[in-house]
């Protein structure tokens, strides 16, 4: 993956999102990547999520509920009972993968360039 952001800590935390989801369509890929994910994907949202309430970002609450659904989805994965195996691991990987493409270059851009023209960067 290229360059997702101009903002370090938020081009970095992207690039760890994708290399997880790259892991997801692994043949050995289990239960344990997605746990991964979430957990990492938790991380990354709540520090986009503290930069936007401090900086009173305008377009918090639509970029936080679209954050929750992210969440919610993967919930939803990990509580389906599915087997895990490498079909299934290509079909949750091609999903999260748009989803995740979608939000970085779309919504998060409009975070990153109210960032960058602020005095927290």
């Amino acid at each position: 993956m290229g360059k997702t952001s101009d903002i370090l800590w938020q081009d970095a935390q992207h690039q760890v999102l994708f290399e997880i989801l790259d892991l997801v369509r692994q043949p050995d890929a289990d239960w344990q990547v997605l746990r991964r994910l979430e957990d990492y994907t938790a991380y990354h949202f709540a520090l986009e999520e503290k930069y936007m309430t401090v900086l009173d970002f305008p377009g918090r609450i639509e970029h936080m509920q679209s954050h929750q659904r992210f969440r919610n989805e993967i919930a939803k994965l990990l509580q389906s009972g599915e087997e895990f195996d490498e079909q299934f691991g290509e079909i949750i990987a091609t999903f999260l993968n748009e989803w995740l493409t979608r939000h970085v270059f779309g919504v998060d851009k409009e975070l990153e360039q109210f960032i960058l023209n602020s005095p927290i960067k």
